[in-house]
């Protein structure tokens, strides 16, 4: 069962729906249907279609700018709390992060700015000020929609920029502070900050039953602990050569294995990914999701040479694992091919990274493993 569906795709990025928008959906028709019957609950339905237009407008600010840097964008999906621009790389400077996190706020401005002079021009000072204040009301109209989506897109501006990560005033503040402490101090300092918010925010939500706000208190809560966690497994990664992760005893396949046979390799040694090679040489990697959807279409009989990839992802063994991690990401991969020069050294995956993480943090804290686990 799919979590989310593909809508679109625009400017090479997917754009999904979380089935779970379904509700704000619902919600909206309730709200305004509970008031003024069937009109209401097409206007809700409409009126919600449009404010998570306005809110998709502003993850393809993240989106277009990160691209103009030259980071891959996987994905927006849409949630019935706002949106999120999945990206395949973090920025590489504060100034990257600080655009890119300002360009999604900067659309909702646009866009408030439109609507306010619409408004203006058509309704003038007083008629759009009572526009806004009748909201909800009155009977629905185009004049009703005008004042939503305009004081909609201030909102979604404002509450953008409150400095919690991982919301992109967060990540404002953790890019204007790296300018001076470096990313990993900057992230630690705006990820208490936004837990002080998130505390705060949610002490709100419980005073004034604001369901909502509760939900998303606790996503920017849960969120900033994520972001700081990233962020020290970054550094703990960096200190861990790329060559020196690789499994030299990992099982390697031939092209003419079957997939049964492989699929049985794969349940046995617990790896996730195998290089295909060729007296020697490497041909290809497979994947266990690729293992598995050709078992599946073509049968175990089936040859391992028509489920591997042929172009993926490389990185050379003096690279650290948080190199190999940033590429793996950037290359939508479960994998990371490591070679010195021109030789095959084997394979990183999720699997080593995890494994390397937790002796890395370690390390760095001072603390020595004994001989045997090092």
């Amino acid at each position: 069962m799919f979590s989310s569906l593909r809508l679109a795709r625009v400017f090479g990025i997917d754009i999904k729906v979380h089935v779970s928008f379904a509700l704000i959906l619902a919600f909206g028709a309730m709200q305004w249907g509970s008031a003024f019957g069937l009109r209401g609950v097409a206007f809700g339905l409409f009126s919600t279609t449009l404010l998570f237009s306005c809110v998709l407008l502003h993850e393809l600010g993240h989106s277009l700018t990160a691209k103009a840097y030259g980071i891959p964008v996987k994905e927006i999906t849409l949630w019935p709390f706002g949106g999120v621009a999945q990206l395949g790389a973090k920025p590489k400077t504060p100034t990257e992060e600080l655009l890119i996190s300002l360009a999604g706020p900067a659309v909702n401005v646009v866009l408030a700015g439109a609507f306010f002079l619409i408004g203006w021009l058509g309704l003038g000072a007083e008629g759009l000020k009572a526009a806004m204040l009748d909201i909800g009301q009155t009977s629905p109209t185009v004049v009703t929609l005008l004042g939503l989506l305009l004081g909609s897109n201030v909102i979604l501006a404002v509450f953008n920029l409150i400095p919690a990560l991982p919301m992109d005033g967060g990540r404002v503040l953790r890019a204007l502070l790296s300018y001076r402490l470096g990313h990993g101090k900057a992230t630690g300092i705006a990820a208490t900050v936004a837990r002080v918010i998130a505390v705060a925010m949610f002490a709100g939500a419980i005073a004034f039953g604001h369901v909502m706000l509760g939900i998303i208190s606790v996503v920017v809560f849960f969120g900033a602990s994520r972001e700081a966690a990233d962020s020290k497994a970054g550094e703990s990664l960096s200190g861990v050569r790329a060559g020196v992760a690789v499994n030299p005893h990992a099982l390697v396949l031939a092209p003419s294995t079957s997939v049964g046979d492989a699929v049985k390799a794969m349940v046995n040694s617990g790896q996730s990914a195998f290089a295909v090679m060729h007296y020697g040489r490497l041909l290809g990697v497979v994947a266990r999701e690729a293992l598995i959807k050709v078992a599946g279409v073509e049968g175990p009989a089936a040859y391992v040479a028509g489920a591997m990839q042929r172009h993926f992802p490389m990185i050379d063994a003096q690279a650290s694992l948080e190199d190999a991690r940033q590429k793996m990401n950037e290359a939508v991969s479960p994998y990371i091919v490591v070679s010195d020069g021109e030789r095959y050294l084997g394979l990183v995956t999720e699997i080593e990274l995890t494994r390397h993480l937790v002796p890395a943090q370690s390390m760095a804290s001072g603390f020595k493993l004994p001989r045997g686990l090092r």
